[in-house]
């Protein structure tokens, strides 16, 4: 059972969420900033945070970036469905976006696939500066990337020759474990503040990566009108 709190002004949307989530999850309720403070420096941690982003004492985005915890989990709710809100959401750590009015089982299929995701990547193997995937290491110290798979003459594992950029791009999808990967996250992680940079130069990217690792098994999937998402060998 996680521990979710509920950061929204909306009697409704309190009541539908917790009809929705209760039975598996505990849900804790907060009208306002002001209260999602007090209750989370009441409580120690929270696995998910739903946070409303229009709220009558604040904006949900300014508190993700300024008022919980690092590396407290989030989904934003949100009327606003924009470019501008979702990019500073994600700048500032959001998971997801839900937008309102949402449908109630696509809402449940959504927070419980966040919730196995983050339950996977607190359980990943990650030793030293060391993460892997399937047939994939990347050394993240020396900023390198290695296919797993034995050589034909049984010797060491084969290095692939990728850019800072390709480097990045796989860290990324490494990290989110097979979920799915909006662009915007791909823009802000792996491009900073160059949001700029345009959807085509992305798949330019990922298309090399694809051809780099395609020997491995590993596969970048494109999901249409979201992103991408990483399936391990």
């Amino acid at each position: 059972m996680a521990n979710l709190l509920l950061v929204d002004d909306s009697e409704d949307v309190k009541n539908m969420v917790t009809a929705l989530l209760s039975k598996e999850h505990q849900v804790t309720w907060a009208a306002t900033l002001a209260e999602a403070r007090r209750t989370l420096n009441e409580k120690k941690r929270f696995d998910l945070v739903l946070l409303d982003v229009d709220l009558p004492d604040g904006n949900g985005v300014d508190f993700l970036g300024s008022g919980l915890q690092e590396g407290t989990a989030v989904i934003l709710l949100t009327a606003y469905d924009s470019v501008n809100t979702r990019v500073r959401g994600f700048t500032f750590g959001a998971e997801d976006f839900i937008a309102k009015p949402f449908d109630p089982v696509e809402f449940q299929v959504r927070v419980s696939s966040r919730l196995k995701h983050l339950s996977r990547r607190e359980t990943k193997t990650v030793t030293s500066s060391h993460i892997r995937a399937g047939l994939l290491e990347l050394d993240l110290e020396k900023q390198r990337a290695f296919d797993l798979r034995p050589s034909a003459g049984g010797g060491q594992k084969k290095e692939l020759d990728l850019t800072p950029v390709e480097f990045r791009l796989l860290l990324l999808f490494l990290r989110e474990n097979g979920s799915i990967v909006p662009r915007e996250t791909i823009l802000n992680q792996v491009w900073g503040d160059q949001i700029h940079v345009s959807p085509r130069v992305v798949d330019h990217h990922v298309c090399a990566v694809r051809r780099k690792i395609a020997d491995t098994g590993t596969k970048i999937e494109s999901v249409y009108g979201v992103g991408y998402k990483l399936e391990a060998a």
